[in-house]
């Protein structure tokens, strides 16, 4: 063997070695960041996740389930959105010890760019269809027609209107966060508090629905014969956020520069300052009192995803269900819905009878409304959550992209993902048919969370160092349950092929 060939071989075997060992390289040790005295100092990323999961699975899925099969099915929520809390629960430790985005972190175990690449393409794949703009022009569309008559707009021009609005919320802020938040939290209020008012009214007239809901959460493992099993697997699948959505919340945790991602940077929007983000993530300094400081941290940050996300999604996903069973199944029964109503246009609006049990038939144009904003914010999460995740990856491996700046990436991509959105809206394949737009990106996503959990897990227990583990709320029992939500959702996609 010549020279030439003992260094080509040589350079093959460091090469197979370093996509075959943990990569643990960070930039260095720093002090941990004092946190916040209470709760309201981390408030935010789980805002931001509920206001983008109270969309189609709360708006449509779910509801269209319980009116084509009564509240069996309910005891499905709760054990799909435990599995949901553990899992975003997880993927920021890695964040808060690092100051890493979750896919930086997956980038170092073993196998590295395969796992890159496939989060980025399953994103991709199961987001990119503007399924929230679509069904948000439909809301759009009726109010028009009711107050004018006959809208003036068709529905593929609202549906262009309506993406170009979640685009502007975007790039018009100094930061991208701070519009997204603001949007995120005024939805997520308002539209509980409708929720409530209105099931509280159906509940004081019909107990007995009441009483029939609360049963469906404790009817485990019944199925009703003749269920359409891609749609239930999609429902579970967006059941809360789902799909790649949950590994989102490591990147908003690290935009609002929680934990060790004070040091790292975050994204400005078009009108903020460049700024740039930091390749590697840094260790934590955990003599002093470092360890409780970083003790604290992942405190807040379980408490914040508990009752920010968790809880809301819970609530909100349980009254849709509730009042879909009370008001939507007896209209469906007496013939005053069809099954058709449950796939096409009318799935996105049949639910203004919420409202409309409140305050009467002005409870259409209140629901209208309200759906409106918060398919928007739904739409708006999807869009920065993708453009984010494609500039934050691509600027830490490559560094001809890290030259450009992650603001002009990130616009870049933006950029990218509004023109297909809006050439899948112009096409008008699916302007009546929201339903199964939204179910083909919910059932494409489901592949992600079934791969992602045990890389977590391998992320969790082998990659942040072993005397931080810990710290850092490292537990079996996490783990254990998330094993469980990967059970639940490969059962869910196979009795969906």
């Amino acid at each position: 063997m010549d020279v030439g060939e003992a260094e080509v071989k040589s350079r093959l075997l460091s090469a197979l070695g370093s996509i075959t060992k943990f990569n643990r390289v960070l930039l260095g040790i720093k002090e941990v960041p004092e946190p916040p005295r209470n709760l309201l100092g981390v408030v935010g990323p789980g805002a931001i996740l509920t206001a983008m999961a109270i969309g189609a699975g709360e708006l449509i899925l779910w509801p269209v389930l319980v009116t084509q099969h009564g509240y069996g099915l309910l005891w499905i929520i709760p054990l799909a959105l435990i599995v949901q809390y553990f899992w975003v629960v997880e993927s920021c430790r890695w964040t808060i010890v690092t100051g890493e985005s979750w896919i930086q972190g997956t980038g170092r175990v073993p196998g590295r760019g395969v796992w890159v690449v496939l989060w980025l393409l399953a994103m991709t794949v199961s987001l990119i269809w503007p399924s929230w703009a679509v069904s948000s022009a439909v809301a759009l569309w009726t109010f028009a027609n009711i107050a004018t008559g006959k809208s003036p707009i068709d529905l593929v021009g609202w549906g262009v209107i309506s993406y170009l609005v979640c685009v502007a919320a975007l790039v018009i802020p100094r930061y991208v966060y701070n519009g997204l938040y603001l949007a995120s939290f005024i939805s997520m209020i308002v539209f509980n508090v409708g929720l409530i008012i209105s099931a509280s009214v159906i509940a004081i007239n019909n107990p007995a629905s009441l009483a029939n809901a609360l049963g469906g959460l404790v009817s485990f493992g019944y199925v009703p014969q003749g269920v359409d099993m891609r749609l239930l697997a999609s429902a579970i699948a967006w059941a809360g956020l789902g799909a790649m959505g949950n590994a989102f919340y490591s990147l908003y945790v690290r935009d609002k520069g929680l934990g060790m991602a004070a040091y790292v940077g975050r994204i400005p929007g078009l009108l903020g300052k460049p700024t740039t983000i930091s390749q590697l993530g840094f260790l934590p300094d955990v003599s002093g009192d470092g360890v409780l400081r970083l003790r604290k941290w992942v405190k807040l940050l379980e408490s914040e995803a508990m009752l920010f996300f968790f809880i809301p999604s819970l609530l909100s996903l349980f009254l849709f269900t509730y009042l879909a069973g009370a008001l939507l199944r007896p209209a469906l029964l007496a013939g005053q819905l069809s099954p058709q109503d449950l796939s096409g246009i009318k799935a996105v609006v049949m639910q203004s009878k919420f409202f409309e049990a409140i305050v009467g038939p002005v409870g259409l144009y209140i629901y209208l409304i309200v759906a409106i904003f918060v398919l928007w914010s739904t739409q708006i999460g999807i869009l920065d959550a993708m453009a984010r995740t494609w500039a934050d990856t691509l600027t830490v491996y490559s560094n001809r992209v890290k030259d450009l700046g992650i603001r002009r990436t990130y616009m870049l991509f933006l950029s990218a993902f509004t023109l297909v959105g809006l050439s899948v809206i112009v096409s008008g394949a699916f302007q009546y048919q929201p339903v199964e737009l939204i179910k083909l990106g919910a059932y494409l996503g489901m592949v992600q969370q079934i791969l992602s959990i045990p890389v977590t897990i391998v992320v969790n227990h082998f990659l942040i160092p072993k005397e931080l583990r810990k710290v850092a709320g490292v537990r079996l029992v996490f783990s254990g349950v998330l094993l469980g939500g990967m059970l639940l959702y490969l059962i869910s996609f196979i009795a969906g092929l």
